[in-house]
């Protein structure tokens, strides 16, 4: 498996742990064609690919946990860790090389949330985002400045407030010498018993369509779909094992 070329301190990868490899495989297929690449014997670690993508977006594989993390690019995942350890992380899974050849590491941001570190054993150019890939992330914080001060400092991420946003109190994050964000950061303190969360965004055809073929196939719809003011839909939703995703479809013609 080969994977992107992408500057250090940017998203560009994911990895679910699940308790049930099988039924999740079932899900992410029927709903979104996933292709999955076993690349152990056991099929104990499965890379993801999107349709009409050329390479790995993430990879799936067995844990005592259910969950999702985000792969931030690093050039050296174990130098990176004390770094983060001094701003409030907490190590989780120490560095490790993967079947695929990338080394990774699973950290916990300044609020608990799951961080994967990932350094990739081979690059090349980046493709365009395709539908079904992931093409954003979200982190939701009931310490909005907290979390922002704790990606600023750990990877440079500057900030840019997002005005499309209707309601909220939204920034997007620029990595170094980006002029667009690739993702961003949601205020939740006004949200009652809102939890936090760091989930990545898959860019879909149809919002709509998807959150309702998630709940038919045993998942569960958490908010949307809804329109922000550059038109883009948005939609929340779980898989059937309680991993938290986020969805976007741009305007037509865009």
């Amino acid at each position: 498996m080969s994977t992107p070329d992408i500057r250090p301190a940017t998203v560009g990868w994911f990895e679910i742990t699940t308790t049930d490899p099988a039924r999740s495989q079932e899900f992410y297929r029927t709903l979104l064609d996933w292709k999955f690449t076993a690349l152990t014997d056991d099929d104990a670690y499965c890379a993801i690919t999107a349709p009409a993508a050329a390479s790995a977006m993430g990879a799936l594989r067995w844990g005592e946990r259910d969950a999702v993390s985000l792969g931030v690019v690093c050039d050296d995942v174990t130098a990176a860790i004390a770094p983060l350890r001094a701003l409030g992380a907490t190590l989780v899974e120490p560095p490790a090389r993967t079947p695929a050849g990338d080394v990774h590491a699973v950290v916990t941001d300044v609020r608990g949330n799951r961080l994967g570190l990932f350094e990739p054993g081979s690059r090349y150019e980046p493709e365009p985002p395709v539908p079904n890939a992931t093409a954003w992330f979200e982190i939701g914080t009931n310490d909005p400045a907290a979390t922002r001060t704790f990606y600023e400092r750990a990877f440079g991420w500057r900030q840019q407030r997002d005005e499309a946003a209707v309601g909220v109190e939204y920034y997007g994050f620029l990595p170094p010498g980006a002029r667009e964000p690739i993702g961003g950061v949601l205020d939740l303190s006004d949200t009652p018993e809102a939890a936090d969360y760091a989930i990545p965004g898959l860019l879909v055809d149809d919002v709509p369509d998807l959150l309702e073929r998630c709940e038919a196939g045993g998942g569960r719809r958490v908010t949307g779909p809804f329109a922000d003011a550059d038109g883009l839909v948005i939609g929340q939703f779980t898989d059937p094992l309680g991993i938290r995703w986020s969805s976007f479809s741009r305007p037509a013609g865009a």
